[in-house]
């Protein structure tokens, strides 16, 4: 919903207003995109011009050689591809079990469900880095199994199965869907399996897309937990890549605004075909940031 309609931009404090807003845009923009302007940049200066004072803003000649450097010097394409792997395999048993979990406490209504709703609520109170030790010791030693999973990627995916925020936020959708279109289903001979997939998937489009954006995010700009998780450097993503890279004594200026542009460039062009997703993730959630 609009601020001011079409009448109030032009008429008397909404006239004003407008312009106000219009001149706090005008001067906002160009500082929201400097950071990147001036990373991106970088990525192709000579470490010399990053370095000057006054800065060089524009070069007067480019190299992409520092480019092709940072690829082959920290291997990114590995990192790229464990990023990509990782991030699916979540998304996948993410929406899964929260989705499955979300409708059953919603539309089957088991025994004791309200009080499985609220133990998944009283998580999201814990918080995470109160989780990291247990949950190691539980990966390096895996109940039953007795089997380590440390350095695999099947690490990483468990401990990340099933976040409260997503069987919740499903759940709360599923309330809302009219459950006489179950029962019609149900009249017709279909078993919750397949009412669940015919029926209440197709309907659940935009939360769908709420919570892959979600887990995306999250999953794709998580250090700590895959970095404690993957020690081996052929299970680094792409931040674990940078946080370890920066670390490092021989890591040039060039190589440091390299490795920023690699991955903010996939968060960019997520942001410019979802965009509409997201807005209906922050109405949806609740959550801004």
């Amino acid at each position: 919903m609009a601020i001011l309609n079409s009448t109030e931009k032009t008429k008397g404090k909404g006239k004003l207003l407008y312009n106000f807003i219009i001149v706090i845009l005008l001067l906002g923009i160009p500082l929201q995109i400097f950071p990147f302007f001036w990373m991106f940049t970088n990525s192709i200066k000579h470490n010399a011009d990053i370095i000057k004072i006054p800065p060089v803003f524009f070069p007067k000649s480019l190299q992409f050689e520092g480019v092709f450097e940072t690829f082959r010097l920290f291997n990114l394409w590995h990192d790229i591809y464990n990023t990509i792997v990782l991030v699916v395999l979540v998304i996948f048993v993410q929406v899964t079990v929260s989705t499955l979990a979300g409708y059953s406490l919603s539309k089957l209504k088991p025994k004791y469900g309200n009080f499985i709703l609220l133990f998944f609520l009283g998580t999201m109170m814990i918080s995470p880095q109160a989780l990291m030790f247990p949950l190691y010791l539980m990966m390096a030693n895996f109940p039953l199994l007795n089997i380590s999973l440390i350095n695999t990627k099947l690490s990483y995916v468990l401990v990340s199965s099933a976040w409260a925020w997503s069987v919740v936020l499903f759940k709360g959708f599923f309330d809302n869907l009219p459950s006489e279109l179950i029962e019609a289903a149900r009249i017709d001979g279909a078993n919750n399996m397949l009412i669940f997939v015919k029926i209440i998937l197709p309907l659940s489009k935009a939360v769908l897309s709420v919570v892959c954006l979600n887990t995306f995010m999250a999953v794709y700009n998580d250090v700590i937990m895959p970095l404690m998780l993957m020690p081996n450097e052929k299970n680094w993503t792409l931040m674990v890549r940078v946080y370890q890279a920066q670390q490092g004594q021989h890591i040039t200026p060039n190589n440091v605004y390299v490795l920023l542009s690699v991955t903010v460039i996939p968060i960019l062009i997520i942001y410019l075909f979802v965009q509409k997703q997201i807005s209906e993730g922050v109405s949806l959630t609740g959550l801004k940031g």
